[in-house]
């Protein structure tokens, strides 16, 4: 399986947009993307701004080829450029457990 960890942080006066962007976005991944096995969407509670996301996918190419092409994807990442200040992302092969 391949796990993707984005650290994002959102201008303060776009923390609530981009809250419902995401829970929106995390909801389409796993409702439409077969491919898509897990969406954890993490919010630090004493910085609000600060978000995680935790992606589980099949494979990477699952993420990169499919994920990232669809169209709930592109209105997501076009929508919610203008309201971050930084985004990190790191790419992992979970190892255990299998599922």
């Amino acid at each position: 399986m391949f796990v993707v960890i984005v650290d994002i942080v959102v201008k303060r006066e776009f923390v609530e947009d981009f809250r419902e962007a995401i829970l929106r976005q995390g909801k389409n991944s796993r409702d439409l993307e077969k491919g898509c096995l897990g969406f954890d969407i993490l919010q630090d509670p004493e910085d609000p701004a600060r978000f995680t996301l935790y992606e589980v996918y099949t494979d990477a190419a699952t993420f990169h080829d499919v994920h990232r092409a669809t169209a709930h994807f592109q209105e997501y990442a076009s929508t919610t450029a203008p309201w971050v200040e930084s985004k990190s992302m790191r790419a992992l092969h979970k190892l255990w457990p299998a599922s």
